[in-house]
């Protein structure tokens, strides 16, 4: 079980800081995503920067845990803003990100048996 939890670290991780960087590097397509249900463009930068530093606490051992804990409510989020532009099958798609980020946060540390 400890090399899935290390491929589903590395994973999440490169999703965290993706998608933290797309909505900072303000991605048209992003930004339009967001703005369709009223979110201001700063506030979707922001977004991405609680994005990339949950991607950031993914990344040591003793923070990984947290770093999947702050991930989950901004996968979250970002499944719930597809869901309501229609985009629904990249937002059933999504619903595998909070699912990683919880494995990760419930599991990441806990002795395997």
């Amino acid at each position: 079980m400890s090399v899935l939890l290390w491929i589903n670290r590395v994973v999440l991780t490169l999703l965290s800081l993706s998608t933290g960087a797309v909505k900072l590097a303000r991605m048209e397509a992003e930004m339009v995503i967001f703005r369709e249900i009223g979110f201001p463009d700063s506030a979707t930068i922001a977004f991405g920067v609680v994005q990339l530093v949950g991607g950031v606490l993914l990344i040591p051992s003793r923070t990984t845990r947290v770093g999947a804990w702050v991930m989950l409510p901004t996968f979250a989020f970002a499944t719930c803003v597809l869901f309501m532009n229609g985009m629904v099958p990249f937002g059933i798609s999504s619903v595998l990100f909070i699912a990683m980020a919880v494995l990760h946060g419930a599991l990441w540390g806990k002795k395997q048996s």
